[in-house]
């Protein structure tokens, strides 16, 4: 029995080498998780129903019971927790730095909105010391079309922002769906081939490979909503995403519910029941706010859609309402205008009879005198507070920069919110890592004990060699 004992050792201790040199060897594999080797005590009962000493059955050895993982489920569940609140933050930063990027005057100077307000104003300076130079005329013209081809422009960046989010989101969804599809897939694969044993942890041995991708999709997924995930006895999982149980089943089958985007390009619903999903967290919630933020306390790209058109409405009404009609007639000239009866940032443009005559805004007086009185009129515009959809007074350029300063804010609120999550992610998943990653310091320490105790038993076997010799050859009358 002495040599079996030495012999179950040295399996034991190879084993056990074999599974550090996987563990370093996997070092930096994403989603690697540290295995160990298992071990008990080897008992062999006596068969006897009378008492008797232990002694002969005793030090049979030592038995592999499995390969497990070092995984802490508490860590896994805080991290993927605080990854949620990272994927909202992150995802909603990032399209907040695109709407600056669009309506933020360039770096580029005398191209924003600021700088095309301030050459309004220096044409209608001008013009109004001249007001009979047709030259004067064509700078004033062209400097409203800078403003209105600014808004326009601001208008179609916008809505060139909305369509690539929403075609991002429409990408994200995809990339969920496959997800859950591929848990499904992994949960079945690992159901077959798990172990109906338990570790010291408590979970059935598995194949630790497909837990590792199992877990590594896990971890991608929580960027995306609220994770939560059920421990099966059979080694399954069930995830509930957003609330909801999107993958699930028992024994061999495991089936993965999807999401659909509606008609809108932005609303969310689960397949299966049609329901609106919740989102709590998440890249998800992320792309919804700023998809469909139109609220000064919720502010997303309607939001700063709405701005703009109010600041081009207010445009119109203002300058449209300054040079009376020629020839007695009623009224006002249309200096801007828009389309359709309605105006928009994105559709503002110079008036049909002002595109046509650069004269149409020169005023002469019934004695035939120049008159500059509604060329100052239209210059002191710009110097005029208005209120701009109740939420706020000032001159335009005044307006352009409170939407500019609002959107700075929200993006140094959300910045922070943002790192802070990070930092929190962060730490939970260093904890995380002491745990489940591969240390090459601890992984020597094992190859040296392990080397070494397989050395021993080597010895030990030898040893035993050298007694049955002793035993064989010089015991008995050869012995005498």
């Amino acid at each position: 029995m002495g040599l079996e004992t030495a012999k179950r050792g040295i399996i034991v201790n190879q084993k056990a080498l074999d599974i550090v040199g996987n563990n370093i060897s996997n070092i930096k594999t994403k989603g690697y998780t540290r295995q160990r080797l298992d071990t008990v005590s080897v008992h062999v009962g006596g068969g006897s129903h009378l008492p008797t000493t232990s002694v002969p059955l005793a030090g049979q050895g030592v038995s592999a019971v499995g390969v497990g993982q070092i995984r802490n489920a508490f860590l896994d569940s805080k991290f993927r927790e605080e990854y949620g609140d990272v994927g909202y933050y992150d995802q909603r930063q990032a399209m907040l730095s695109e709407i600056e990027a669009a309506i933020s005057d360039p770096e580029i100077e005398g191209t924003g909105i600021k700088d095309a307000f301030s050459s309004l104003l220096t044409a209608l300076t001008k013009f109004s010391e001249n007001p009979y130079q047709e030259t004067q005329a064509n700078i004033v013209r062209s400097a409203f079309t800078g403003v209105t081809q600014s808004l326009n422009e601001y208008a179609r960046k916008l809505g060139t922002i909305r369509e690539q989010q929403q075609t991002d989101l429409s990408i994200s969804v995809e990339d969920i769906n496959s997800k859950f599809e591929q848990l499904a897939e992994l949960n079945e694969a690992i159901v077959t081939e798990v172990f109906t044993n338990s570790d010291y942890d408590g979970e059935n041995y598995g194949p630790n490979e497909l837990l590792d991708q199992r877990n590594l999709i896990l971890d991608e997924l929580s960027r995306y909503g609220k994770l939560e995930v059920i421990q099966k006895d059979d080694g399954g999982i069930r995830v509930k995403f957003n609330d909801h149980i999107a993958v699930d089943g028992s024994g061999n089958r495991y089936t993965a519910d999807s999401i659909r985007i509606g008609a809108d390009s932005v609303s969310l619903a689960w397949s299966s029941t049609q329901e609106q999903m919740k989102l709590p967290t998440g890249a998800l919630k992320g792309y919804v706010d700023v998809l469909n933020g139109a609220s000064q306390y919720d502010k997303g790209i309607p939001y700063y859609q709405e701005k703009l058109d109010d600041l081009a409405q207010n445009l119109v009404a203002a300058f449209n309402s300054v040079i009376p009609n020629d020839n007695g007639e009623s009224g006002y000239k249309e200096l801007l205008s828009g389309e359709d009866g309605t105006v928009t940032a994105a559709n503002i443009s110079i008036g049909e009879q002002w595109l046509v005559d650069v004269n149409f805004v020169i005023q002469q007086n019934p004695d035939g005198e120049m008159d500059n009185t509604h060329v100052l009129n239209m210059k002191n515009l710009l110097d005029k507070d208005f209120t701009f959809n109740g939420e706020f007074t000032g001159t335009f350029s005044e307006f352009v920069t409170y939407i500019t300063t609002s959107l700075g804010s929200d993006m140094t609120l959300n910045q922070a919110r943002l790192d802070a999550s990070v930092s929190t992610a962060e730490s939970v998943d260093e904890q995380r890592m002491s745990v489940s990653g591969v240390s090459l310091n601890e992984e020597g320490v094992e190859m040296m004990t392990y080397n070494k105790a397989y050395q021993a038993l080597a010895r030990m076997m030898t040893t035993m060699d050298e007694q049955l010799d002793v035993l064989i050859n010089k015991t008995g009358l050869v012995g005498r």
